[in-house]
C-alpha cells in the first residue's frame, strides 16, 4: 500500500509532483440484498460520473430558475391585470359623475361661471385621458357596433352613420367601458 501524501515534507522539492492513483477501490451496495460488491474503477470513470452528476444538478437548477422567471413574470402580469380590471370597475362607476361634470361645463359655457367651472372640470378629464380614458361622442363618423348602441335609427344613403349623440361613450386601454348611445342615419 502507498503511503499517504502529506504537505510540508521533504519530498515537496520542485519537479516532485504528487501522482494521482490510476484506480480505486469502491464498495457499491446492491440493489438485491447481496454481499456488498467492490470493484476496481479507474479515476477516469468516477471523473466521469461525477461530471455527468454535476450535469444533471446544473439542469435542475437551469430549469428551477426558468421556473421561477416565467412564475415572477405570470405572477407580475396577473397582479397588473388585476389592478388595471379594479380601475376599469372605479371608471365604470364614476361615468355618471363625469356625464354630469360634462353636462355643468357644457352648460355653464359662455356664462360668467364658465372660468370657474372650466378650472374645475377639465382638470379631472385631462387626468383621465392621461391614464387612458376615451371619451367619444362623435357626430357623422361610421356606425361602429363595438363602440356605439343604436338606440334610434333613420333611412338614408350611404352606409349607416351617427347622426345623433344621446350619451357619450367611453374606452379605457383599447376596451369600451360603455358605448355611446346614438341615433344612426343610414
Amino acid at each position: 500500500m502507498d503511503e499517504p501524501f502529506e504537505f510540508g515534507s521533504e519530498s515537496d522539492e520542485p519537479g516532485d509532483e504528487f501522482e494521482k492513483p490510476e484506480s480505486a477501490r469502491v464498495v457499491f451496495d446492491a440493489d438485491s440484498g447481496d454481499d456488498d460488491l467492490e470493484r476496481e474503477i479507474g479515476i477516469d470513470e468516477i471523473v466521469n460520473v461525477l461530471m455527468a452528476e454535476r450535469d444533471e444538478y446544473l439542469k435542475a437548477l437551469q430549469l428551477t430558475k426558468a421556473d421561477f422567471d416565467n412564475y415572477r413574470r405570470r405572477t407580475l402580469r396577473m397582479e397588473s391585470e388585476s389592478a388595471d380590471r379594479r380601475l376599469a370597475v372605479l371608471l365604470e362607476r364614476l361615468l355618471p359623475s363625469l356625464d354630469d361634470l360634462n353636462s355643468l361645463y357644457v352648460h355653464k359655457l359662455g356664462t360668467e361661471d364658465e372660468d370657474l367651472v372650466s378650472k374645475t372640470v377639465l382638470p379631472v378629464f385631462t387626468v383621465l385621458a392621461g391614464e387612458g380614458l376615451e371619451r367619444f361622442d362623435d357626430i357623422g363618423v361610421a356606425f361602429d357596433p363595438s363602440v356605439h348602441q343604436a338606440v334610434a335609427h333613420e333611412d338614408g344613403e350611404g352606409p349607416p352613420t351617427v347622426a345623433e349623440v344621446f350619451r357619450a361613450g367611453y374606452v379605457w386601454k383599447g376596451k369600451t367601458l360603455r358605448p355611446a348611445m346614438v341615433k344612426v342615419v343610414g
